[in-house]
């Protein structure tokens, strides 16, 4: 009889556990289950705007400034930059043209008349790079815009036209430009780059001797605009074996 009685138990506790998953799974199939669906692996999810992704080896924004981007440097997926990262490299340049003519013992504009050379990095002076390139083009414009005489040395003696692809005033080639330029002064640059920061220095230069007539410097964090321009720095396999004289300009400093 004891017997009998435990066994009954044994089926009775087997059928209850049957009937507690039954219910259980009848009420997942309820409105539970659209609760547990918004969890589950493959459904999408909205990432709030300020979540940052992390990892040991990548500095957060606030180590390296706004809108940078290692994948500049890296060669990843490249990431459209705001136009005003752009805009503020602009407002740099100008800022460093406001510190050399502020900075010379005598008036600059309508005195003397200028060359500006490209940038080149501090450690390697006979290499440059996009950003190098820019920082002079801008403060051809730069000067000029502060009533400055600029010239371009890039300008060749007559202009180049190539059917199907455009007309040229500008080159690189030796053999396509004037050898001589009457210039006072010349723009001479360079730029350093460490721990995130990028270094520029500027000196107003008077041609013949070297004097120094002003100089002017900035420093700013590397964003993804500035990282894009450093990643294409090279050198000549040779150094110049060709040079353009700058001469005094006549009637102005240095040429009376």
């Amino acid at each position: 009889m004891e017997l009998t009685v435990r066994k009954m138990r044994k089926k009775m506790y087997g059928l209850g556990i049957i009937v507690g998953l039954f219910l259980l799974s009848g009420s997942a199939q309820g409105g539970d289950a659209v609760t547990l669906k918004q969890y589950s692996l493959d459904h999408p999810h909205q990432v709030p705007g300020d979540y940052v992704y992390r990892t040991p080896r990548v500095f957060g924004p606030e180590k390296v400034g706004d809108n940078f981007s290692w994948d500049w440097l890296t060669g990843g997926k490249k990431q459209a930059m705001p136009a005003q990262t752009g805009t503020q490299l602009k407002l740099r340049v100008r800022e460093l043209v406001a510190q050399l003519l502020a900075g010379s013992k005598e008036p600059v504009a309508g005195q003397l008349r200028v060359t500006v050379a490209s940038f080149v990095n501090l450690d390697q002076v006979y290499e440059t790079s996009a950003l190098g390139r820019y920082l002079g083009e801008q403060m051809l414009h730069e000067l000029q815009r502060a009533r400055v005489d600029a010239v371009d040395v890039r300008m060749m003696p007559a202009m180049q036209i190539s059917k199907g692809h455009g007309e040229y005033a500008l080159s690189r080639d030796m053999a396509e430009l004037n050898y001589v330029h009457h210039a006072d002064s010349v723009v001479a640059g360079t730029y350093s780059v460490a721990a995130g920061q990028i270094f520029v220095n500027a000196r107003l230069l008077e041609n013949g001797t070297g004097l120094l007539l002003s100089s002017g410097s900035l420093v700013f964090e590397v964003d993804g605009v500035s990282a894009a321009m450093l990643k294409d720095a090279g050198q000549p396999q040779q150094t110049p074996s060709s040079h353009v004289t700058i001469k005094a300009f006549p009637g102005r400093r240095g040429g009376e």
